[in-house]
């Protein structure tokens, strides 16, 4: 399937000038792709909080946040992208390296998420069979998608967007348990026992973002932070 028009009309408006640009010049024509939540919330009419830009090697990710950024001190680098400082972040992705559009909605969590832009001979995009019909529903489904991420990823995104007013279908959130579960090295915990079972799922999910919430007072900053 393809974004309605519409949609997709709306995204490239409220893209960052300078990325619609670098898109569509010779040398970039059809190796940028704009997906996640971006789109989400474009479609969703929810606050962006940055774009997530996907490229297909780590070289192309490094020489886009420099051809991007106004100034290299507004670039940082971190495990899973460059983060460029603007009027709207942008994030190039290296951790996660795609060659074709497909690819990269097939690697998202969530359906609500599975949607892309990019550039060949004119903008086009590429979503999801239920990416409209789980977006409207504000239903979260699970993929169960094969990639190299932190284990945690996945339930603590289940919690921030149930901060927003999403559901999960229990099924997914079996499969989001499954995925921690699985991540468990039996060698190390008692899988007889809870308490060490839980212990090691929060330090998976610590191992994510160690910073949500230090001292376990709450999984979450309020929705107005989110």
């Amino acid at each position: 399937m393809k974004l309605d028009i519409q949609d997709l009309k709306w995204a490239l408006q409220r893209l960052p000038s300078k990325l619609k640009t670098v898109m569509k010049e010779p040398e970039w024509k059809g190796n940028i792709f704009v997906g996640g939540g971006y789109l989400r919330s474009i479609i969703a009419n929810e606050i962006i909080n940055d774009v997530d830009v996907f490229v297909k090697t780590k070289k192309e990710a490094e020489l886009l946040s420099y051809k991007l950024c106004s100034d290299k001190k507004d670039v940082l680098k971190t495990d899973n992208a460059y983060t460029i400082k603007g009027k709207m972040v942008i994030q190039i992705i290296h951790r996660w390296l795609f060659e074709k559009p497909e690819d990269v909605i097939n690697s998202f969590d969530f359906t609500i998420c599975c949607a892309v832009i990019y550039y060949y001979e004119n903008f086009d995009s590429f979503c999801d069979d239920r990416f409209y019909i789980d977006l409207s529903a504000k239903r979260l489904v699970y993929k169960c998608p094969v990639r190299n991420e932190d284990a945690g990823g996945s339930m603590l995104r289940v919690l921030k967007y149930y901060q927003k007013g999403y559901r999960i279908p229990l099924n997914s959130l079996g499969n989001v348990v499954a995925r921690l579960v699985k991540s468990l090295d039996s060698s190390k915990t008692n899988m007889s026992n809870e308490q060490e079972i839980g212990k090691s799922i929060t330090a998976l999910l610590i191992e994510v973002d160690p910073e949500i919430d230090p001292l376990h007072l709450s999984h979450l900053p309020s929705i107005t932070d989110v």
